[in-house]
């Protein structure tokens, strides 16, 4: 290349980006109208996408109240018995070094014992005893899972010799907190012994509208020793945090590294979340691709009628020498400045409006959701690009010699 067809080169580089500036800068009503297209669009999708996040982390929350979403059970081959079917609690110390699971995994070991409930003092008001399943368990990892529960009194088992009492077995054993209930195992396991029956003071009285009301709650070391079964387990209830795709793969992630033991997700919880988020994503999707088609056809209408008020420029171009593919470039680029401009100001005002609506609406407080910055941008320029593509080929039709005769 000579040097002369170099400085022509640049000479055309630098009047392109002259002419790109000037009509950015320059006050036209429809490149106004066209950016205030982009920046409404933009802020819709900006707060949409952010309320859609915090929703989602909300009603993740939300579930998590309902209880245990995986349980770990006995695998069959254990047998039917049962006495057989339990499993060793050596299971804890392999979900305890973290095996498939991720962080903030609220896990309550589950032994489940029949017993004979009787009140100390005895009421001779009262049939001798009362036929109830103790649960021997962690307490206190089993409210985290369970955090709804309503507890009258103290639902802190201080001690070995403290349980927390189901409202239907308080009841029909007319106890209240503070009262002394003694517990037998109501038959010894098989090839083991069952210890002489334990007095326990109630802590508390549970109340949930299930079958936990029946129940009662006594530390899980105090019960193996006292039914003969140490060491052992029925189930464990875990609480994965995560959506329900993540909590399926969690699953088997589970019953890959701990074999002989049944690792299934609780779908009543699962199925429900998936429901309840794929509900919500789907809204929120549909009015965005609503938004989006209506911005774009307000964009096309508006970048045509640029291009027609722009005709003399473009005939001065071609009479300059410029080709359809330079007019078409500049214009594109236009517009793709546009749009990113448009998407940083609409993605400022959508997350301030995610924030009002989250805590008005959800009374949850939004968090900026980064990624959906580019995001936003990006799709504004796509969309004021693609939106110009049509109106570009009028650009072509245009004659230099009939626009600047005032044909």
């Amino acid at each position: 290349m000579s040097k002369r067809e170099g400085k022509r080169s640049r000479g055309g580089r630098t009047l392109f980006w002259r002419l790109w500036f000037r009509s950015l800068s320059g006050k036209r009503p429809q490149a106004a109208l066209a950016l205030g297209s982009l920046v409404v669009g933009a802020a819709l999708a900006a707060a949409l996408l952010n309320l859609s996040s915090g929703i989602q982390r909300k009603m993740t929350e939300e579930f998590r109240s309902y209880g245990a979403n995986v349980v770990l059970a006995p695998g069959r081959e254990a047998g039917e018995s049962g006495a057989a079917r339990l499993m060793d609690e050596a299971v804890l110390d392999r979900l305890a070094a973290g095996a498939g699971h991720p962080r903030g995994t609220a896990v309550a070991p589950l032994l489940h014992v029949v017993t004979r409930l009787s009140k100390v003092p005895a009421d001779p008001r009262l049939p001798e005893f009362e036929n109830a399943i103790a649960v021997g368990t962690d307490f206190a990892a089993l409210r985290a899972i369970y955090p709804g529960w309503r507890i009258g009194g103290s639902a802190n088992l201080a001690g070995n010799a403290d349980c927390v009492a189901g409202a239907h077995v308080a009841r029909r054993l007319h106890a209240r907190a503070g009262d002394t209930i003694r517990l037998a195992a109501d038959e010894a396991p098989a090839g083991g012994a069952a210890r002489a029956p334990q007095v326990f003071r109630i802590a508390g009285i549970l109340s949930t509208g299930a079958a936990e009301d029946d129940q009662v709650f006594v530390p899980l070391a105090t019960l193996q020793q006292m039914a003969g079964l140490a060491g052992r387990l029925s189930l464990v209830e875990l609480n994965v945090p995560g959506p329900p795709a993540e909590i399926e793969r969690i699953v088997r992630a589970l019953g890959a590294e701990l074999p002989g033991v049944e690792v299934r997700a609780v779908r009543s919880v699962v199925e429900s979340e998936g429901k309840v988020l794929g509900t919500i994503r789907a809204l929120l999707v549909s009015l965005a691709a609503l938004i989006v088609g209506i911005v774009a056809l307000c964009l096309m209408a508006t970048m045509t009628a640029i291009v027609l008020d722009r005709k003399r420029d473009i005939a001065v171009m071609k009479a300059l020498g410029a080709t359809d593919r330079v007019v078409a470039r500049l214009f594109l680029s236009e517009s793709a400045a546009l749009g990113a401009l448009g998407g940083l100001a609409g993605f400022a005002a959508g997350f301030a409006a995610a924030r009002v609506l989250g805590q008005r609406l959800f009374e949850v407080a939004i968090s900026p959701v980064w990624w959906t910055l580019p995001t936003v941008c990006l799709m504004t320029a796509a969309l004021a690009v693609a939106a110009t593509a049509l109106p570009v080929r009028a650009a072509r039709a245009v004659e230099p010699a009939a626009v600047l005769k005032g044909e």
